[in-house]
């Protein structure tokens, strides 16, 4: 039997009533964001200026490697973003260390420091509000599920687009308490990287023998 489509039942996943996205920070957020963003707009007009480099230069510099890199781990597909192999994260480190030198221009001060952290800090609080309130930017900064279980049967072409093997789905299959494949109504594939299952609650599937054992 031919396997369903990719993404083609996702209309079909379980939906929770629309909330209007409205940005309301509590308290100690408010004062945390407003101090950070203090820290940026200060370094950035020479007030706060690190020893080796210019402050508006090194907030250029930490947004510029911010954006490249997002979008680096948004092309690379869900599953790296939860399962990581050695030579994936080797790679990540020695991408910390080739950045580095371009990030600072060679200042190691507090001051330069602490711009480039608050700038690194304020950059992942807009990423966060600008995901909750604009559809668009949410669409092109996090992937959308994919559907790799559908009623008990492996969708294939979902498996080989985001590289899943079945013997990862059948170890997260033990984690959840679920024995067999046809207990499954759908498999999930988030957009985190992790895998979530929704399971026949209560309905006898019909199978003779389980499928992990």
């Amino acid at each position: 039997m031919k396997a369903p489509p990719h993404l083609a039942d996702l209309s079909a996943l379980p939906k929770l009533a629309t909330v209007p996205p409205k940005i309301r920070l509590r308290k100690v957020e408010a004062l945390g964001v407003t101090l950070i963003a203090a820290v940026v707009f200060l370094g950035a007009v020479g007030v706060i200026e690190p020893e080796e480099s210019n402050g508006l230069d090194l907030i250029v510099r930490v947004t510029i490697i911010f954006v490249a890199l997002t979008a680096g781990f948004r092309f690379l597909g869900k599953r790296e973003l939860s399962q990581m192999s050695p030579f994936e994260i080797v790679t990540l480190l020695m991408i910390a260390e080739i950045v580095s030198p371009s990030l600072t221009a060679g200042d190691e001060s507090i001051p330069g420091a602490l711009v480039g952290a608050a700038t690194l800090l304020f950059l992942t609080f807009i990423d966060s509000v600008m995901t909750y309130r604009l559809k668009w930017f949410q669409t092109v900064s996090e992937a959308l599920p994919a559907i790799v279980i559908n009623r008990g049967r492996l969708v294939e072409d979902a498996l080989h687009k985001d590289r899943i093997r079945t013997d990862e789905i059948l170890s997260e299959m033990r984690k959840a308490g679920i024995e067999r494949l046809d207990m499954i109504k759908w498999g999930v594939l988030e957009p985190d990287g992790r895998l979530s299952f929704v399971r026949y609650d209560g309905e006898d599937t019909g199978a003779e023998e389980p499928l992990v054992s």
